[in-house]
């Protein structure tokens, strides 16, 4: 490696023990086998020190390996949500190889792994990479958009953490949660039965929530937690036929309620 620099570990001031492992995975696709000739350097991808590496697996898959496997990241319903994503769907269909970035930390008290995995894919992107799916989070990313951030960047978290208004066509009501949380080590924030008129207000408590989640506090089963205007009441979540959010990650459902009237 070339040029380890101190770039700056992304902190969790309100970090508590307890959380599950943490885990990242970002498939990055490519047309071609990459090229060879670009060295990875903590200066120009981000990396945090050699020691955020600790546990990050890189592995290359042809398209030839397992066609259908390979195409399922971009067909069904992940194709649709390219669709809303990319600038184009050429770069992602075009694609003959991916490399899956992965890393699982166990209750991590920073977010460095969260760094090193970036800081390979945008190393990847550099070698030929076109298109980086954060599975997670469910989101996709062109590789230019990756190749833009700055590699000292601070923590953002609306790049790491979907906040998704779920809801059918015309409804009144929508189901407001997070994608990505499992990248903390925390369950997803959901909150069901939202009124049209509520929706940015509830995505914007439920992000702020996501936030303190990021940071490292670990809300549970049974907590109630002060917020603006009222409280907070956290109670597991438990899929259902027919209302199952697909999360890929434990949940915790989030009910509102005022504060109570001072006697």
């Amino acid at each position: 490696m070339t040029n380890v620099a101190p770039i700056a570990p992304w902190a969790r001031p309100r970090w508590v023990e307890g959380g599950a492992p943490a885990e990242v995975v970002l498939l990055c696709f490519s047309p071609a086998p990459l090229r060879d000739d670009v060295p990875m350097s903590a200066l120009r991808f981000g990396l945090p020190g050699q020691a955020a590496m600790e546990g990050l697996e890189v592995v290359d898959l042809p398209r030839s390996a397992d066609p259908a496997w390979f195409d399922a990241f971009r067909g069904g319903a992940l194709r649709n949500v390219a669709t809303s994503q990319l600038q184009s769907l050429a770069a992602l269909d075009a694609a003959e190889r991916l490399h899956v970035v992965k890393v699982v930390k166990a209750d991590p008290k920073d977010l460095t792994h969260l760094q090193a995995a970036w800081a390979v894919a945008k190393w990847l992107v550099a070698r030929g990479a076109s298109v980086v799916l954060d599975t997670t989070a469910q989101r996709f990313w062109d590789g230019a958009d990756v190749a833009s951030w700055e590699p000292n960047r601070p923590f953002a978290l609306s790049i790491d953490v979907n906040v998704i208004v779920e809801a059918e066509p015309d409804a009144p009501v929508a189901t407001v949660h997070t994608r990505g949380l499992g990248k903390f080590g925390r369950p997803e924030l959901i909150v069901f039965g939202v009124p049209s008129a509520r929706w940015d207000a509830v995505a914007g408590l439920v992000r702020s929530l996501a936030l303190e989640s990021a940071a490292g506090v670990r809300f549970k089963d049974g907590d109630l937690v002060p917020i603006e205007h009222g409280l907070a009441r956290f109670r597991a979540y438990r899929p259902v036929p027919g209302a199952d959010l697909h999360l890929n990650n434990d949940g915790l459902v989030v009910d509102a309620a005022p504060k109570p009237a001072r006697a």
